[in-house]
């Protein structure tokens, strides 16, 4: 097992961003960034011993100066969309920067995903991980309260790529965090998830507005579009949709001190699947939708619409305007903890 690092300096970048391998000896590697946290590559070695890309990446790296798409990053302090970029805590008003039309989407215009964090490396027995760190003020984006984060990739013997997030503050709060990397297990130039597999262990999901803000109500999966308590292909009911998905879907059986399964991703065509596991209310399945083919990707083809798919396991959105949602909020005496594990595999092709 072995920690490699190596930087990337783009004059349309703010600073260099320092890439950090994470290789468990076992045909698995995973790729970090210090700019957004996030996951820059996933590779799994083929029975050829090609290493197959998992994740979807710009061929631009100046693209990541922006990043549109949230490419990879860690996404805060609150996930996903909050209405009216504004909420009432103790009484008061807060009010966010907006970045979707009058809502806040992952944080802010320059959330989480768009700093560049600290990190340190960290090497065992039997895993490697490297640990980002970094602060956000009291104040950032609208928010209150100081906070103080960190997120630790950690890559095992076992093909499991876990990330554990941390973080305390000095005042009363909301956060939620999650990753945002976009999957494609095919690994193979121009194709698209329609084909994959999706298995969810979720009952409802949340009814969202025309914005895509959850509303408070909860619909029961059975019979739907958003039936995937049997593995089914993601092509095979979307057309029932204006959009494809972009949905939350509430899990089942959710344990804050241990990991279960949400979710089983498989590719057909390669056998490839990835399991994930974890301690968060739900998982926010999105199909891709809004990749439009402006940009192209590491593999020089245009992003476009369903090129990747992302499963972000996160809190309820919205939760600070809806009370009859758990509550996202933490203290200095309650720190926020989530993990969430990756796991990789192959099925046998029949």
């Amino acid at each position: 097992m072995s920690v490699s690092s190596r930087e990337l300096a783009h004059p349309a970048l703010a600073q260099t961003v320092q890439l950090i391998t994470l290789d468990n000896g076992n045909g698995l590697t995973a790729t970090l960034s210090t700019l957004g946290a996030g996951i820059w590559s996933v590779t799994r070695l083929d029975e050829s011993g090609t290493a197959a890309e998992l994740v979807l990446n710009y061929q631009d790296p100046a693209q990541w100066a922006t990043n549109r798409y949230y490419f990879g990053v860690s996404i805060g302090r609150v996930a996903n969309r909050i209405a009216d970029a504004a909420f009432v805590l103790d009484g008061k008003l807060v009010r966010l920067r907006a970045n979707e039309g009058t809502n806040q989407l992952h944080g802010g215009p320059e959330g989480l995903g768009s700093r560049f964090w600290q990190y340190r490396t960290e090497q065992q027995a039997d895993s490697v991980a490297v640990i980002f760190s970094c602060h956000s003020a009291a104040g950032d984006q609208g928010f209150p309260g100081n906070v103080a984060l960190e997120v630790c990739y950690r890559l095992n013997r076992n093909n499991e790529l876990s990330i554990d997030y941390y973080a305390t503050t000095d005042k009363l709060t909301p956060l939620s965090l999650t990753n945002h990397c976009y999957w494609n297990l095919a690994a193979t130039p121009g194709a698209d998830v329609l084909g994959h597999t999706l298995w969810l262990n979720a009952g409802h999901t949340l009814q969202v507005n025309e914005q895509l803000v959850p509303d408070g109500n909860l619909l029961a999966v059975a019979n739907t579009a958003f039936d995937f308590q049997q593995a089914k292909t993601i092509g095979r009911d979307i057309a029932q949709l204006t959009n494809g998905y972009d949905h939350f879907f509430v899990l089942n059986n959710i344990n804050k001190q241990q990991p279960q399964l949400a979710a089983v991703l498989t590719d057909p065509g390669s056998g490839r699947a990835m399991d994930i596991l974890t301690t968060e209310a739900g998982i926010q399945f999105y199909s891709g939708n809004f990749l439009d083919g402006s940009l192209n990707g590491a593999d020089g083809l245009p992003l476009t619409k369903f090129a990747g798919l992302c499963l972000e396991t996160h809190a309820y959105p919205n939760a600070v305007n809806l009370p009859q949602f758990p509550s996202i909020l933490i203290t200095p005496a309650q720190p926020y903890r989530q993990r969430t594990i990756h796991r990789f595999y192959t099925q046998r092709i029949s």
